[in-house]
């Protein structure tokens, strides 16, 4: 009997160890960053591929993007060149699949258009907090995060309204270096007025959300004059420029920004939308 419980233990070792999962091999790793070609034909810029592995690196391009980009490898070098001149008004980007070893990995590649400077951060994970927000009036904070200006963020009116200033905060989800903002105003449609309501905002940034630092600021007096020479009096008008943009001294790094306004045209304010920009 004794024999026979030493042989189903030895069975029942078997099968845990024959059970436990096998310790994969380290394969390496390989990072490639975004490539950023100027708009002129013949742009190139060069990569250096950051990995472990000595395997020599293999490039795949998509085909469409093949009309207009080419890229090669020496090495751990990796040339980038746009062969056909950039003639839109919005940059265009490539996708490039690279291969080393085990390792696979994806890095784009982004052709400027004449004159850009700043590249738009992705925003579609964002989200807003603040001290006075009326969300059954344009949407609230959500509406801060799409390009629709007739959806907008509204300061609270009801059940009663809170004092100026009024702040909006702004999570990005993750640290960014940022060198310019945007501030899209509400729009109208049905007869074309933008809301030049916000007559004076101070923008703060931070990583904690706790220690905020004053980065910029703008104004938006009233009367107004156009660049057609037309004085616009009233805070709603067809002529009030659509967005403000707010360009920083220096790049800052933030996961937070505060929006605080200050002063309003008006007893209202509305924000369409907030936009965070990297410089390229």
């Amino acid at each position: 009997m004794k024999r026979l419980s030493y042989f189903m233990l030895f069975l029942l070792m078997l099968l845990t160890y024959g059970c436990e999962e096998t310790e994969q091999p380290y394969v390496g790793y390989i990072v490639i960053e975004r490539a950023v070609v100027e708009a002129a034909a013949n742009s190139t810029v060069t990569l250096i591929a950051d990995t472990d592995i000595d395997s020599p690196i293999k490039l795949t391009l998509d085909e469409e993007a093949a009309e207009w980009c080419s890229v090669s490898v020496s090495g751990k070098e990796i040339h980038v060149t746009a062969t056909q001149a950039n003639t839109g008004s919005v940059f265009r980007t490539a996708n490039v699949r690279a291969r080393c070893g085990y390792r696979e990995t994806t890095f784009t590649v982004l052709q400027k258009f004449e004159g850009q400077q700043y590249l738009e951060y992705d925003w579609t994970k964002w989200t807003a907090t603040g001290n006075s927000c009326q969300a059954n009036d344009g949407g609230g904070y959500p509406s801060l995060f799409n390009e629709d200006r007739t959806t907008y963020w509204h300061d609270q009116y009801s059940p009663s309204s809170i004092e100026k200033p009024w702040y909006i905060v702004v999570d990005m989800k993750e640290e960014l270096e940022c060198c310019m903002f945007q501030i899209g105003r509400r729009h109208y449609s049905k007869n074309g007025n933008n809301y030049g309501t916000v007559k004076h905002m101070d923008i703060y940034t931070s990583t904690d959300n706790e220690n905020f630092t004053k980065v910029g600021e703008f104004s938006f007096d009233l009367p107004w004059t156009a660049p057609d020479g037309t004085v616009v009096e009233s805070s709603t008008s067809p002529l009030i420029p659509p967005y403000e943009e707010v360009s920083l001294a220096e790049p800052v790094t933030a996961r937070y920004v505060k929006m605080v306004i200050t002063e309003t045209n008006g007893n209202h304010a509305q924000v369409a939308y907030f936009k965070a920009y990297e410089k390229i």
